[in-house]
């Protein structure tokens, strides 16, 4: 295959920025197919990034898959398995269709079933940062039996493509899994400076935490928290009810501290303390297999 030809279902920021550092590695031919072209508010903006992009927009799903020998789905996760209910009536042999849209394991694995009924290849492809800094460079990891020859082809235009094997939902479960890190993080980091800025003290918060974070690794933080937590949880679930009290007093609201709460409470409930003789153990993962062990004895 020479330089392939890029179509894009859904024509939304992600899209635009992916394809317009392609354009810039020489792929000229890029179409896209938005079912929200003609739409009032949104259709405005989908012909002017497609402008900006060096994109062609068509009038159909398939006149897209015609028009292209990738296909990437960029809409959202609730349309991804209609979409590639549809677009299977159309897609051919050794086409590739990568799903980059943030969905659950298993909607992965159920298109991957819809469009392998075909004979194209499909990737479950997992964006692992934010689009717009990297455009096309943004890290993807990718599985599932079209993912090697996917990367093999775009990481030859610049596109940062990581495979992880050739199951589809690997990705995606990296994905969901790293999300539950980074958007709760953003969600107590939001509650947190909401408290603090209420309080007056928002800068030397700040401060405090940005060390805390700052001068360790993410494993040496893990073998310091997990750990202490593990046998400390019941004075935290106490702690953790005076900061509720705090935040109510402020009108505001407490959502990531009661959740706070009720996992330390789970832990208190496991017994974990008893479990480790009351002395916090070396490193994270021994309160990790701890935990399973539990549960498992427990169902």
């Amino acid at each position: 295959m020479g330089v392939p030809r890029i179509g894009f279902i859904g024509f939304g920021e992600a899209a635009f920025h992916i394809s317009s550092g392609l354009w810039s590695e020489g792929i000229e031919q890029i179409v896209a197919f938005d079912a929200m072209l003609e739409d009032l508010a949104y259709g405005p903006l989908i012909k002017e990034r497609a402008q900006a992009a060096h994109v062609s927009l068509v009038s159909s799903l398939q006149q897209l898959i015609e028009s292209s020998d990738v296909i990437l789905c960029a809409t959202s996760a609730k349309y991804a398995v209609k979409i590639a209910e549809d677009a299977v009536k159309f897609v051919k042999d050794n086409q590739l269709y990568a799903d980059l849209n943030s969905a659950s394991p298993t909607v992965k694995k159920e298109i991957a079933t819809i469009i392998g009924a075909s004979g194209a290849l499909f990737v479950d492809a997992a964006v692992m940062e934010a689009v717009p800094p990297y455009r096309h460079k943004v890290p993807i990891s990718v599985s599932g039996n079209g993912a090697s020859r996917f990367a093999d082809l775009m990481g030859a235009y610049g596109m940062n493509i990581t495979v992880i094997n050739d199951k589809a939902g690997s990705s995606s479960a990296m994905k969901m899994v790293r999300s539950v890190f980074m958007k709760g993080f953003t969600a107590l980091l939001l509650e947190t400076l909401s408290a603090a800025h209420k309080s007056g003290v928002e800068r030397e918060i700040i401060q405090s935490i940005g060390g805390t974070l700052s001068d360790r690794s993410i494993v040496e933080l893990a073998n310091l928290l997990i750990t202490r937590t593990a046998v400390h949880a019941e004075r935290r679930v106490a702690e953790m009810e005076e900061v509720t009290n705090t935040l109510r007093e402020l009108n505001l609201d407490f959502a990531i501290s009661a959740a706070t709460k009720i996992k330390l409470q789970h832990l208190v409930d496991m017994d974990l303390k008893l479990y480790f003789n009351g002395n916090a153990p070396e490193r994270y993962e021994q309160v990790l297999e701890a935990i399973n062990e539990i549960s498992q004895v427990s169902n």
